[in-house]
This record gives structure tokens, C-alpha cells and sequence, in this order.
């Protein structure tokens, strides 16, 4: 495929952004049980209690301040603006067979807006908004309904917005079935055998994504379908050989979803792994028929660290996505994730050689506390964190790698997806908004708003 100008833009997600919870016919998601007391990767908890503070209940309240969001992103001068929907703000329960009006319509005025903003949709349909009532029905996505009620959901929005949206994402970090199950929704709580419930959903899951781009294509074959992972390098921390066959498996590990998705086949190693770990799941001969048949057009990529390998002792990093072991030549943000602006361009030459089909980046940035100083928010740390990771992604297109699209993350402050705190911002515009759900929900554009503001107008 030829190269394509690459976009440039911000990102949210509709979960940790609108609020509204309950608006206009919104059903309860499973973000919206987080409260900021648990930690969620690997266990449920029961519908909301009145004696508890909910942050996505609100959140950022994207959902009444859309119009003046989306004319900040136009002032920013954004090329484009990846998102998600919320699919249980457009099928409540997850079981219905049409949509919610009203929701509908909300998302046809976003679009709409973003068209008559000259800013490109890009549009994720699962970003931790699972319907509670279907998870809580079946489990999770190791039970196959789940496919057919996402493929039904998918396909009503894929038919409603032809022609209008260009750029579909599946799934976001659909490799974190892995790392934190319960947060996309496998059911790994109610698992005899966690690891086996595990890749049974992310089987599920692959399904639903084949089935999709194969009901896309019919609908417009120019439209473009890719799914999202979760990555960054893995460094072995030595020369130990040990430690290069330690990062080689973890490598394989978070990559295993992207190499079935893109070479149409589970990896050779499957067996093996699957033996080793004692994982048992059923897949259909049609199952890997559709996965052959049906291959995603993109990969998009949530970046924000990289992590090291060792067999040896380490101190341990306390916030990398996925663990692992300190780097010691990197330095950390206030939560402990270690920056590595040159990773992001090794991520994009080893993917690009691994794939040899187009990129986005999708997800990177700093979170930070963030403090409004007289009505201003002086966050040079975030200006020097773009100012080196752009540099660095600029250089990977040099290189020869296809990347279509970079949104960072975030626009506008959000909620945390793994705690629900609002002070881990990671916005260009601060949101006049608490951990305990106080404030005005004033926008104020920092300084990293000028700064993005006017990389983006360089590159027009």
C-alpha cells in the first residue's frame, strides 16, 4: 500500500470523557462501576452504591460540552480526532436490536461537527464501555454471544456512518485481555482456569473483529478497518542470553493478538505456549476460516513506555503498563512510567518490518499534576515529552515507515482508566475538575495547547 500523509490530532475515549452516565437513555458500562477505592484488573464489582463516588458518572463532561471541545480541537487546529462510541450509550443493555436514538444522535452531531471543522474521525467501537448487563449476563467476551451482540452493535453504526467515517478501530488494546481482563471484559473472576478464559475472549474477540471487516468491505470496500494494541519494546535488561529469550517471549506475548490479525493465523509457537501455560480453548475451523479471510488494513498503537527483561534481580518499575524491570538510563513521569522518546521510533521500525502494512499511533502522552496558576497552567514537561517523542516519530517516517495517523492523548483532561482520578491529567486543556468530582468543568488551554497548536500548523 502507498504511503499516505500522515495525520496529525488528539485523542479521547468516550468512557473517561462524556459523563452522562445515565442520560438520554444510556446504559450502565463497566467503567462505569469503577470507583476510586478498587483496582478492577482482575475482579468485578457490583452495580453502583449511593454511598460511593463514581468519577465516569461525570467525568470530564464531554458529553454537554462537546460543542465547545470540538471548537478548541478546531482552534488547535487538529487534522483529526480519534474517539471512541459508547456502546452502551447506543445499545444500553448490549441485547437490543436497534439502537438508542438518542444516542444516535448525539454522535451524529460530533460527526457532523468534526466534518464541518475539517477534522478526520477516526472511531473506535470498544473502548472499556461494555454494556453491564451483557458481562453480567454471560460473563464475558469468553462466552460467544458476546460476538454476535458486538458484530450486531458494530454493524448498525458501520451502515449508519458509511461514508462519513473513514477510519474504524475494533477494538482498543485488545491485546490487554492479557494484562487486565476484567477492564475489556473477560469474565476471568468466574474462571476455573483465568489464562484459558483469557485467550478464549481474545478468540472471541478476533472473531468479532473478522466478522466486521468482512461486513465493512461489503458495505464499502475503500473503507478502512484496523484493530489496536497495546506495545512497546521489550528491552532485555543484560547480554545475558537469558534475558534476550525472556524479552523474545514477552515480545511474542504482546504481539500475539497483532500476528494472528495481520498474518490471517494463530503464530507457530501457539501450541507450545499453549501446552506450557496448561491453556485449553475451542476454535472452530470457520472460526480461522473468517480470521484468514479478513485482515485488518491498520495496526493503530497505544505508546507510553518501554520495559526490560531479566532473569536476574531488578528493582522493578512501579508504573509501566505492563511492569517489568527499571531502566536504569530513563527517567519517569510523577507515576513512575519511564519516558523513552527513541522507543517510540523502534516500536515503529519493528512493527513496520514485522507487518509491512500502515500504522497509527493512536495513544501517547504524559499524565501529569497538572496546576492552574492564576488561570494558567505552565506544563512545560509535556511540551518537552511531545517536542521528543514527535521528534522521534518524525524520524521513524524517514525511516520508511507508513504511519497514516498520531493523535496524542489526551485533548482534554480525562479520567484515569485504571484508578478514575482526574489529577493524572494528561491533557492539552485542563478541565476545572477534582478526584472527588468538584469544580466547574471550566476548559483552560495550557501552554502545551500553543505548542501542539503550532506543530500542527507547520504541518498542514
Amino acid at each position: 500500500m502507498s504511503q499516505r500523509k500522515c495525520l496529525w490530532g488528539v485523542a479521547l475515549s468516550a468512557g473517561q470523557c462524556e459523563g452522562a452516565y445515565l442520560e438520554d437513555g444510556k446504559g450502565l458500562s463497566l467503567i462505569d462501576t469503577l470507583d476510586m477505592s478498587k483496582e478492577r484488573c482482575f475482579k468485578r464489582f457490583p452495580l453502583p452504591s449511593k454511598d460511593q463516588f463514581y468519577p465516569s458518572h461525570e467525568a470530564s463532561d464531554f458529553y454537554h460540552h462537546m460543542e465547545e471541545d470540538l471548537k478548541l480541537m478546531k482552534e488547535l487546529g487538529s487534522h483529526c480526532f480519534r474517539t471512541s462510541f459508547a456502546w452502551s450509550r447506543l445499545f444500553p443493555s448490549g441485547l437490543e436490536e436497534v439502537p438508542n436514538p438518542k444516542g444516535l444522535a448525539f454522535y451524529d452531531r460530533m460527526i457532523d461537527l468534526c466534518h464541518a471543522y475539517g477534522i478526520e474521525p477516526i472511531i473506535t467501537l470498544s473502548h472499556l464501555e461494555i454494556p453491564y448487563a451483557l458481562y453480567d449476563r454471560y460473563g464475558g467476551w469468553e462466552d460467544r454471544h458476546f460476538i454476535d451482540c458486538f458484530v450486531r452493535y458494530a454493524k448498525c453504526v458501520l451502515e449508519h456512518f458509511q461514508g462519513r467515517i473513514n477510519y474504524w478501530i475494533t477494538f482498543n488494546e485488545i491485546n490487554c485481555t492479557q494484562h487486565f481482563p476484567t477492564v475489556v471484559g473477560v469474565g476471568v473472576d468466574r474462571a476455573e482456569h483465568p489464562a484459558s478464559c483469557q485467550y478464549q475472549a481474545l478468540h472471541h474477540m478476533l472473531v468479532a473483529n473478522a466478522k466486521i471487516i468482512e461486513f465493512g468491505k461489503q458495505l464499502d470496500p475503500q473503507m478502512q478497518i484496523g484493530c489496536m494494541i497495546a506495545y512497546g519494546p521489550i528491552y532485555p535488561l543484560t547480554p545475558d542470553p537469558q534475558d534476550v529469550l525472556k524479552a523474545k517471549r514477552q515480545e511474542r506475548e504482546n504481539l500475539f493478538a497483532s500476528d494472528i490479525m495481520i498474518h490471517g493465523e494463530y503464530p507457530f509457537y501457539t501450541d507450545s505456549f499453549f501446552q506450557e501455560e496448561g491453556i485449553q480453548i475451542e476454535r472452530l475451523p470457520e472460526d480461522l476460516d473468517l480470521i484468514k479471510e479478513n485482515r485488518i488494513d491498520f495496526l493503530a498503537l497505544s505508546y507510553y513506555n518501554t520495559n526490560c527483561a531479566t532473569i536476574h534481580e531488578g528493582e522493578q518499575s512501579n508504573g509501566n503498563l505492563f511492569g517489568g524491570v527499571k531502566n536504569p538510563y530513563l527517567k519517569a513521569t510523577d507515576w513512575g512510567w519511564q519516558i523513552d522518546p527513541i522507543g517510540i521510533r523502534i516500536m515503529c521500525n519493528t512493527l513496520a518490518e514485522r507487518y509491512r502494512i500502515p500504522l497509527m499511533i493512536v495513544e501517547n502522552g504524559i499524565g501529569a499534576k497538572d496546576e492552574a496558576i492564576d488561570g494558567k497552567i505552565h506544563d512545560e514537561y509535556r511540551i518537552a515529552y511531545l517536542k521528543e517523542h514527535l521528534l522521534q516519530v518524525e524520524k521513524a517516517i524517514e525511516d520508511g515507515v507508513n504511519l497514516i495517523a498520531y493523535t496524542m492523548w489526551s485533548f482534554i483532561d480525562i479520567i484515569s482508566a485504571s484508578g478514575g482520578k482526574m489529577s493524572k491529567r494528561y491533557g492539552l486543556v485542563y478541565v476545572d475538575r477534582d478526584d472527588e468530582g468538584k469544580g466547574t468543568n471550566q476548559r483552560i488551554k495550557k501552554d502545551s495547547f500553543a505548542w501542539y497548536q503550532k506543530f500542527l500548523q507547520e504541518r498542514r
